[in-house]
């Protein structure tokens, strides 16, 4: 709290030329998590955040508060509070902050902005974050880029407030201090290398010393290929996990390896990235996952999820842009899984897909993707949709959204259909409205946990979604009807989003 009274006093006192950012984001519901609610419960979960800058100095908070009516679950907590400092190459920030060293093999500390999830253990609603608590300063120069950091990595999946036991008591959502940094150097103008290192103190483990570092080569190749006509770069990083047991003879270690290279020329280019990860879940790191990140809903459902403790594998995309028609893609990906030394596991996925940007006023999007990923059970799918988009000489857009997918889960079993369909209007105004229905024979799906007897057929998910902006401080977005659950990515970080039937309203403000 006492951050918080600081940034109070620096509000208050602050001169004209200081600027004060308000942003706020509140979601209310009024319905249930089907299998888990018996009767519908209305919630509301509202994020606040505060901004103060002035030149080079930056101090803000956030505060998140959980509301229900129905059921005995509710948190009020001031999740973030930080400042910032910025002088040309310097910068230092204190408090919550989020960095990267790398690629992120050792370290990634980020946020999902604008997500809002419900815990399934804990049924709290909040703002998932991979933050650090504590310091960071870095500089970078022409030819040295440096960076020290210490803190308390966030368990981004305990909501703020979480209790638990009888009497209750408060979950610790902070994990273990970590104290590291980057050295990079700039050898020449198209060349960098560098190493990254963190030590871990473990809060309650027994492993006594637990480090990492890695290092890694920065190469833009455009000047050497440019007399071909051709622009490329390569990325390699290699890092490494080491950990002693304090009361066990045997030691912890893991390893990375993440290789990236991309070349173009004129309308084409060409992307290869490889991954061998092994036992390199450190609570505050994040890897490339190499999965391609789609927007289509069905697609999206389906990513594959990354794991640290052992994946190898390789994504391939080229693109060819064909002026006055459109774009094409083709994209290749694979991984292995040795989850045992007899147990394996696969993720293959091929998708192809056209963008057509011809008309003015019509954009479509055409894609088929199929492939197979063990480790969500489906043994096989294929996936194909249509995207359209059109505007009028009114600036109003229409929308129509189609998607199909065939699969299936384990091999000699019949095969299951899921449907997507999407009809929206837009205004020019700001203002417009969905209609989204979701069809599935999907027997985990159509089969309800909450019921003794197995169910078979069909179900079917239907809402209708309204949005409206007022002025410039204001976006509305009401969601009537039934929402399916599962997997959602964004920004390559892949998280659950529980079903939800009911009403649900969230606000925007920006002040």
């Amino acid at each position: 709290m006492k951050a918080s009274s600081l940034l109070l006093v620096l509000l208050f006192s602050a001169p004209i030329s200081a600027q004060i950012t308000v942003t706020g984001l509140t979601e209310m519901q009024r319905g249930e998590i089907p299998g888990s609610d018996s009767t519908a419960i209305s919630t509301a979960y509202n994020q606040l955040n505060l901004d103060f800058t002035q030149k080079g100095l930056q101090a803000g908070l956030r505060a998140e508060i959980y509301n229900t009516w129905g059921a005995d679950r509710e948190t009020y907590q001031i999740t973030q509070k930080y400042a910032r400092w910025n002088h040309g190459a310097a910068n230092v920030e204190i408090g919550n902050y989020y960095a990267i060293l790398g690629r992120g093999l050792t370290l990634r500390a980020f946020e999902l902005p604008g997500v809002v999830l419900e815990s399934p253990i804990y049924r709290l609603r909040y703002a998932p974050a991979q933050d650090l608590e504590g310091a960071t300063a870095s500089w970078a120069g022409n030819r040295v880029e440096t960076k020290a950091l210490i803190g308390r990595s966030a368990l981004s999946d305990i909501p703020p407030g979480a209790k638990t036991g009888i009497p209750p008591r408060s979950v610790s959502r902070r994990g273990d201090w970590v104290t590291g940094g980057e050295l990079a150097l700039r050898l020449s103008s198209n060349l960098k290398i560098g190493g990254t290192g963190v030590h871990i103190t473990p809060k309650d483990s027994l492993i006594d010393k637990n480090w990492a570092w890695s290092g890694f080569v920065d190469l833009d190749l455009s000047n050497i290929l440019q007399k071909a006509g051709l622009y490329g770069s390569f990325y390699g990083e290699y890092a490494q996990r080491e950990g002693e047991y304090a009361r066990r003879e045997d030691d912890e270690k893991g390893a990375a390896l993440y290789l990236s290279g991309n070349m173009g020329w004129n309308n084409l280019g060409l992307s290869v990235e490889y991954k061998d990860y092994d036992n390199m879940h450190l609570h505050f790191n994040d890897p490339p996952s190499l999965v391609r990140e789609h927007t289509a809903s069905l697609l999206n459902r389906n990513t594959h999820v990354l794991l640290l403790a052992s994946e190898k594998g390789y994504q391939i995309e080229g693109t060819y842009t064909q002026l006055d028609l459109g774009n094409f893609t083709v994209n290749i990906s694979h991984a292995r899984n040795d989850l045992a030394p007899t147990v394996q596991t696969f993720f293959k996925e091929r998708h192809f897909s056209f963008d057509l940007y011809k008309f003015d006023n019509l954009t479509a999007t055409f894609f088929f993707n199929w492939g197979k990923d063990d480790i969500e059970s489906i043994d096989s799918h294929r996936t194909g949709g249509a995207i359209f988009e059109t505007t009028t000489a009114r600036g109003h857009t229409l929308g129509l959204d189609l998607q199909y997918q065939r699969a299936v889960h384990f091999e000699n079993d019949p095969y299951y259909s899921n449907t997507y369909g999407a009809l929206s209007a837009q205004h020019a105004r700001g203002f417009g409205a969905a209609l989204v229905v979701d069809h599935t024979t999907d027997p985990f799906e159509v089969d309800r946990p909450e019921t003794f007897d197995i169910e078979t057929g069909s179900r079917t998910f239907v809402s209708l979604n309204l949005n409206a902006r007022f002025g410039t401080h204001y976006d509305a977005v009401l969601f009537v009807g039934e929402r399916r659950g599962g997997t959602a990515c964004t920004s390559g970080t892949c998280y659950l989003v529980l079903p939800f039937k009911g009403v649900e309203m969230r606000l925007n403000t920006y002040f």
